[in-house]
């Protein structure tokens, strides 16, 4: 068993970086060289939660797994840089959403295609069956984090 134990955390660790080495080299061959691979997942979130129902920067931090400071200060970097803006609910003052300019918007679509050619290339290389395997087991690691507190 350890040794099982053992390949799967290399696997883990190796995919890992190299997804996000991957997404680095992306960013930077495009347009978005001065935004990074964490502030990327931030437009990603936003630009998902619409039709903004569900952008308040709660829910965006919620999603992003990252602390409301945390986000609170990435997200005021990526308004002075343009990609993101605020806006406040005239209800409820505490409520503050979070929502893509034109740039952040043309930076969600980037990152999108992005996740396209990935997938793309990863079930080029695979049968319908193994896709449906690593379909399933994806879902059950997922289920474990969500429901992780390691």
């Amino acid at each position: 068993m350890d040794s099982v134990e053992n390949r799967l955390n290399e696997f883990f660790i190796t995919t890992f970086n190299k997804i996000l080495n991957s997404e680095e080299r992306s960013l930077q061959k495009s347009e978005l060289t001065d935004i990074s691979v964490r502030e990327i997942h931030i437009i990603e979130a936003v630009g998902l939660s619409k039709p903004y129902a569900k952008n308040t920067m709660s829910n965006i931090a919620r999603e992003v797994g990252i602390s409301l400071g945390a986000l609170s200060t990435a997200v005021n970097a990526l308004v002075r840089k343009g990609y993101i803006s605020r806006g406040g609910d005239a209800s409820d003052r505490r409520k503050v959403y979070i929502y893509l300019t034109e740039t952040g918007e043309k930076a969600f679509l980037l990152h999108k295609e992005f996740h396209k050619k990935m997938i793309s290339g990863i079930t080029k290389l695979l049968n319908e069956n193994e896709c449906e395997t690593l379909i399933k087991a994806l879902s059950t690691i997922t289920c474990f984090f969500n429901n992780s507190d390691i």
